[in-house]
């Protein structure tokens, strides 16, 4: 009696060759994100217009902002006046790990889209009045902050390869948060704290000391449009 031996399929093995495309005669292939390649070409651009560290003299956080955005010397050549703020629109979907390279790598058409909203970004300059009426609510330069949508004017400040860059123009009190402001609070950087006594509430931002004690900043109340 023969027994019948199991047949096994094997796959057939890749006809491959020891010599490389190039040394064969064919062109080598390259692939290349075009969009990628744009977005570095703009970010290089956009460097050779921002002075080395430290040149502007900027606070300590505008300046780290400044680099981390890359925020050209062109938004630094007016101060604003009065009670007008100065925001640099920044991405709302920004993500560090997502892009290593470049603070620019996104689609352009959306990306152009949520700039023009201006809800998100760094608060660059800000007028006398403004600038009390901020500091004593916890709002500093350099600080990411959120905007009330469609408030801002937007303002040319920068042209790179034929395309605006704009300042986002408002009043202080067009800001509806600072991302900034939540992370040292909840870093136990600073606290919210009622120096108001037995009488009642005045709530005010307070730097965390690393003895646990409190530095207590000066507060005024910020104008609310009489429409709100």
């Amino acid at each position: 009696m023969t027994t019948a031996r199991p047949i096994y399929s094997f796959p057939e093995p890749e006809k491959t060759s020891a010599w490389k495309p190039e040394e064969r005669g064919e062109p080598r292939i390259e692939l290349r994100d075009p969009e990628l390649d744009a977005a570095i070409k703009r970010t290089k651009l956009i460097k050779e217009r921002m002075s080395p560290p430290g040149a502007l003299r900027l606070p300590e956080k505008l300046e780290a902002a400044r680099l981390k955005h890359g925020i050209p010397d062109g938004f630094f050549r007016v101060a604003a006046g009065f009670d007008r703020i100065f925001v640099f629109p920044i991405d709302p979907f920004d993500a560090d790990e997502k892009m290593p390279n470049s603070f620019l790598y996104r689609p352009e058409l959306t990306k152009q889209k949520d700039l023009q909203e201006g809800y998100r970004g760094v608060l660059i300059s800000a007028g006398l009045t403004a600038m009390d009426r901020l500091m004593s609510h916890g709002y500093e330069l350099g600080d990411v902050v959120m905007t009330n949508k469609n408030v801002p004017f937007a303002r040319r400040m920068e042209l790179i390869e034929g395309k605006p860059m704009f300042v986002l123009v408002m009043r202080d009190g067009d800001l509806a948060g600072n991302e900034t402001l939540q992370a040292d609070i909840l870093a136990g950087k600073r606290r919210v704290a009622d120096l108001g006594g037995p009488s009642g509430y005045q709530h005010q931002i307070a730097t965390v000391n690393p003895d646990d004690t409190l530095t207590v900043e000066k507060k005024q109340s910020v104008y609310v449009q009489d429409c709100w």
